[in-house]
């Protein structure tokens, strides 16, 4: 075995800097255990797990499938921050978006008074176009909390929707959506808007209308009894009816001062219990809102089956530049530090340290990082620390507190990295651009100025 100390490197002695992280680095301290609450993942109370209680589910297969994924996606956005959910989702809300606005209609926001109504954001004019994939060519619709009609008329303009019915709490909505049809030239076989009230609402008011889809989206978080109220509008369900809802997701549009309550999946599902009705599709909408289809039948739903969407174009975006690790030969390691590093055979090493010391080694940039450790002696070593550089520039950090046990003597541990991660034993730090790295550094903390000894092998994905 050939002994390899810092000054006989060679190749080498370029990569030996300061040993000891720089302290004036604050913006790559770790980040802690748990991260950063609230940047990525949202902030939420530890509560007990939820009764043991069986799904209500249909008896279709592939859509009960189906509607727990949806379930389980939902889920997943709501525990993740917004700005977490855009960074995960993002490329497939993206595809959403650009479907949304190749397929709907412009409407005429111009009144023939010539009041100007505020035309709908983006992520609305997608919450229209799923809305819009639901309903059928011709079909009557009613709906229940039409607002300024801009739903109705896209439903009339683009989707062929031939008697729409359509209820509202707040009175000046109706002259301002009929005016809205007439300058927009939509004439429907029949259009009844009127005010009234959605828990008023009775089964031989909708059977009346001939509506087989009921909407009421973005109305459940305005009321005082959002559980009451679905069950008011599941009862006014007729015979073969659907319901399709949206609300906020939990943690969404919270800032708006009419909403007075939030829904989490936990919530929703109970609702659809107590309300006696089925869910056929559940899915996450713009990560804003939760869009859910469902009725009385337990049978699939011929509707879901029928919907529409955006095309099957992929967005998978590639997660990595380089998808083979790099494994390092024990020539290619160097000791920092006073350290000393000895050749164990082709690709692993003994490092004795002190405090301060360790060994590095080069990179073509990094998107992760391996190590394989092997305690010989290492009863004194409190802390490692893992910094990636460009040049003299740290870019990344990883700190790994050491506990008794965590590296037990003469077993093999294996770790690894990437950067800003929480991992289970070294915790990333904050970082900037770590694909720059050309060099890492790998260093120890001792107590009392003694010795540790350890093997070690270093992979890396560049």
């Amino acid at each position: 075995m050939t002994t390899v100390r810092a000054s006989a490197v060679g190749r080498l002695a370029r990569l030996v800097r300061r040993s000891q992280p720089p302290s004036s680095s604050a913006d790559l301290k770790p980040i802690g255990t748990d991260g950063i609450p609230g940047r990525l993942l949202r902030v939420v109370p530890e509560t007990a797990p939820a009764e043991q209680v069986d799904e209500l589910e249909g008896t279709d297969a592939a859509e009960v499938a189906a509607v727990r994924a949806g379930w389980l996606l939902l889920d997943a956005h709501e525990r993740l921050s917004k700005r977490g959910a855009d960074r995960l989702f993002g490329h497939e809300t993206a595809a959403w978006h650009a479907y949304a606005e190749d397929t709907i209609g412009e409407l005429n926001y111009t009144l023939s008074t010539g009041k100007e109504l505020v035309p709908e954001t983006k992520k609305n004019r997608l919450r229209f176009r799923r809305t819009l994939d639901f309903a059928r060519h011709g079909e009557t619709v009613f709906d229940v909390g039409f607002g300024r009609g801009l739903l109705a008329a896209q439903l009339i303009k683009d989707r062929g929707v031939r008697r729409y019915h359509g209820i509202d709490i707040v009175d000046r909505y109706v002259p301002i959506a009929t005016d809205l049809f007439h300058v927009n030239g939509l004439e429907p076989d029949s259009l009844n808007l009127k005010v009234a009230d959605l828990y008023q609402l009775r089964r031989e008011d909708i059977e009346a209308t001939g509506a087989k889809l009921v909407i009421c989206c973005e109305v459940l978080e305005h009321v005082p009894d959002a559980e009451l109220a679905l069950k008011t509008l599941a009862d006014a369900l007729p015979e073969g009816a659907d319901l399709l809802f949206s609300v906020p997701m939990h943690g969404r549009i919270e800032a708006e001062w009419g909403h007075v309550s939030v829904f989490d999946v936990a919530r929703l599902k109970g609702m659809l219990d107590g309300a006696g009705l089925i869910a056929h599709h559940v899915e996450p909408l713009a990560n804003t809102w939760s869009l859910i289809v469902a009725s009385r039948d337990p049978a699939g739903s011929q509707r879901v089956r029928e919907a529409t969407g955006r095309p099957p174009r992929r967005v998978s975006a590639p997660l990595s530049e380089h998808r083979d690790f790099v494994y390092l030969q024990a020539a290619d390691l160097a000791a920092v530090g006073g350290a000393t590093i000895k050749a164990n055979n082709q690709n692993a090493v003994s490092c004795q340290l002190t405090s301060g010391g360790g060994l590095s080694f080069e990179v073509k940039s990094l998107q992760a990082l391996r190590f394989r450790f092997k305690a010989k002696d290492v009863t004194l070593l409190t802390r490692l620390v893992a910094t990636a550089y460009a040049g003299d520039e740290p870019v990344a950090r990883w700190t790994w507190n050491l506990k008794p046990g965590d590296l037990p003597v003469g077993a093999s541990t294996s770790v690894s990295m990437r950067p800003g991660e929480v991992g289970m034993q070294f915790v990333g730090g904050r970082h900037e651009r770590a694909e720059r790295a050309d060099r890492v550094e790998l260093v120890g903390t001792v107590k009392d100025g003694q010795q540790a000894v350890f093997a070690v092998r270093v992979a890396y994905l560049p």
